[in-house]
């Protein structure tokens, strides 16, 4: 929590608000001493606030990474305007981009306030960049206009959601829990007990695979080590490639054309894909069957298995079992399969929020 008559960013904010709102602002934190100190944050160059199109206020600031006292200049005022300016811009492309329909997971008390609360609030969090407000949200809140109107009246009262021209945003007291709770991995938190399980019950190595659909980049970011002889030891936090081995080619398979198309496909084994159309056939039937495996084409003489997992109907990871080949005629690998098809699936649902991608 950042206090508005604290520094040049509380103050850059506090001007802000004096010159464009008509109400005063309560600063957030009364006693500032206790929690900040002038010298702690160097002065900025250039600080710049402007309002988003999704109605969030934010400041862009300029600092020396030496340390060095600040001397304001139209030049640095000039670029830290266009840096704000580029911001707004692109937020308000992302409103005007079409954002995917969601339909909340019906439960048994449907028609409560409370139920009608909680489907508000996850349609604001799985829409960040702005809902519409039409006749159709009313329909996910399960409830007529009128009531709509009042129940989202009540959120955006208590900050929950924030409405800007018919659109529906989530509010500030949203993003201040978010901070609170700080950033988790919920990937490793969530499906950790569900992999140890797996680990224990197959004796395997299983990895969790975390794919950014933004960046195009997959990493394993758990490794549970298995208990029976001879295992691999996989390294966490770094690059795994999409095309090779089965980890990467579980998610590449719900991946769009566009994706598939973009990555080189370097030979790292003798065995590595190195042919579109063999890729293209391999992913065919991943997708059509669920699952995939790969025998030495990242990790020569590994036999991978390994099965996709899904938040909200979007490909986000797969979970891995990693064995040696000497040894994989002598594993129950359909059985294997199901158990990972299970746990996958319960993956799924502890990471999805209870909403379901829908077409325009």
């Amino acid at each position: 929590m950042y206090p508005l008559s604290f520094g040049d960013l509380g103050r850059a904010f506090k001007k802000h608000c004096a010159e464009h709102w008509d109400t005063a602002v309560e600063d957030p934190v009364s006693d500032k001493s206790v929690y900040l100190s002038e010298v702690e944050f160097p002065q900025p160059f250039s600080v710049s606030t402007t309002v988003l199109g999704n109605g969030l206020l934010i400041a862009v600031s300029l600092h020396s990474v030496h340390g060095r006292t600040a001397t304001p200049t139209e030049k640095l005022d000039r670029e830290v305007n266009e840096l704000t300016d580029t911001l707004a811009k692109q937020v308000a492309a992302s409103l005007r981009a079409p954002n995917p329909r969601y339909s909340c997971n019906v439960i048994e008390d449907h028609k409560s306030t409370t139920t009608r609360l909680e489907r508000l609030l996850l349609l604001a969090c799985s829409s960040p960049d702005g809902l519409p407000i039409t006749s159709d949200l009313n329909d996910q809140l399960l409830c007529n206009m009128a009531t709509g109107k009042r129940l989202m009246e009540s959120g955006a009262y208590t900050e929950i959601v924030n409405s800007v021209e018919g659109t529906l945003f989530p509010g500030p007291k949203l993003y201040q829990w978010a901070t609170r709770i700080g950033r988790c991995e919920n990937i490793v938190c969530l499906a950790r007990s569900t992999v140890q399980d797996l680990v224990q019950e197959t004796g395997e190595t299983i990895a969790i695979l975390s794919y950014d659909a933004n960046t195009k980049r997959a990493e394993f970011v758990e490794v549970i080590q298995g208990w029976r002889p001879i295992q691999y030891q996989l390294a966490v936090r770094t690059e795994v490639p999409l095309y090779a081995g089965a980890a990467g080619k579980a998610v590449l398979a719900y991946c769009d054309a566009e994706t598939v198309k973009c990555i080189d496909l370097v030979k790292l084994t003798d065995t590595t894909i190195t042919s579109r159309a063999a890729l293209a056939d391999e992913l065919k039937r991943i997708h059509e069957r669920g699952w995939a495996t790969g025998s030495g084409e990242r990790v020569p003489g590994a036999f991978g298995l390994a099965v996709p997992f899904f938040v909200d109907g979007v490909i986000k990871g797969s979970i891995s079992a990693t064995i040696p080949q000497y040894r994989k005629d002598d594993r129950d690998l359909p059985g294997l399969t199901q158990r990972m098809l299970e746990a996958s699936a319960k993956i799924g649902r502890l990471l999805s929020l209870g909403l379901n991608a829908r077409e325009r």
